[in-house]
């Protein structure tokens, strides 16, 4: 089987929004990226993935199986990490333990143990005890305690200091590489995707806009800024998107447009994934004025 997730087609229905026919295969042992701003669909799409919400139309097929005769088999393959904790403010990490192991078959303590020790969290301090960051760390070691060949993760890292955010980076990078995991990760935090992401999608308005490789992306645009009167040099089939802002037009063009005909008119940079969200959104509102 050569992916591990594979969505067709598929489609979840709300009175103010629409997460429209997204289709995606997902293969074994990538980090994907999952942006998008508030309300684009990454939390429907997750929750779609777990089984949280029934589909309206389209398919979901997770280790070749499908949620609706397989739910337990699934789910025993599949961590999860949310942005609130799910564990109850009065239990200790020991104690998680204990009821981990009666609910996930491959469950091992020794590989719990071993995490909280790498993410420096007590055995034995308490939830209501832990700062945020502590919470964090400790849902991402229950994740992968039971060795997981899905890690789905929803802003795991939002609202941590730095150092917190290198350490489950680290860990989800050797998580990765040592067991062939595939993670999927929604984010905010779109430096975080630079570092560690092989592949990202980008939701807007419930519609894919894209899905493709990290190396790719970054090869594949431009960023241009000018002048109102130099924006019209560009070439218009090359422009992606663009919007106004401050008096200068900033605009995503894709790479094969010969940025040195245009050398002193306009300044050139390389997107970062901030870069090109950014891009995107603000060219579909228009923003042909000065904010």
């Amino acid at each position: 089987m050569k992916n591990i997730v594979e969505i067709k087609n598929l489609t979840k229905s709300y009175p103010n929004f629409k997460l429209d026919s997204i289709n995606m295969e997902l293969p074994y042992g990538e980090i994907i990226g999952l942006i998008g701003e508030n309300g684009a669909g990454k939390t429907t799409l997750i929750s779609l993935l777990l089984n949280q919400l029934h589909l309206e139309s389209g398919e979901i097929r997770i280790f070749d199986m499908k949620y609706n005769k397989n739910e337990m088999k699934i789910k025993q393959n599949i961590g999860f990490v949310v942005d609130e904790c799910c564990f109850h403010s009065c239990l200790n990490p020991k104690e998680i333990n204990n009821i981990m192991k009666y609910i996930y078959s491959k469950w091992c303590s020794e590989t719990f143990f071993k995490l909280l020790k790498d993410l420096k969290i007590s055995e034995v301090i308490e939830v209501n005890e832990m700062s945020k960051g502590m919470k964090k760390k400790l849902m991402l070691a229950v994740a992968l305690s039971h060795n997981p060949k899905l890690l789905i993760l929803d802003e795991v890292t939002s609202g941590l200091d730095p150092v917190i955010r290198d350490d489950i980076l680290t860990i989800l990078q050797r998580s990765v590489l040592n067991k062939k995991t595939t993670v999927i990760f929604s984010t905010h935090i779109t430096s975080d995707l630079d570092k560690i992401a092989d592949k990202v999608a980008f939701l807007h308005k419930g519609k894919l806009v894209f899905y493709e490789p990290m190396d790719i992306l970054k090869k594949k645009y431009k960023i241009v800024e000018c002048s109102k009167n130099n924006y019209n040099i560009i070439k218009k089939e090359n422009i992606v998107t663009s919007y106004l802002q401050n008096g200068k037009y900033h605009v995503l063009i894709n790479n094969k447009e010969n940025i040195s005909n245009y050398k002193g008119l306009v300044d050139v940079k390389t997107p970062n994934l901030d870069d090109i969200m950014l891009a995107y959104i603000k060219g579909d509102r228009n923003y042909d004025r000065a904010t």
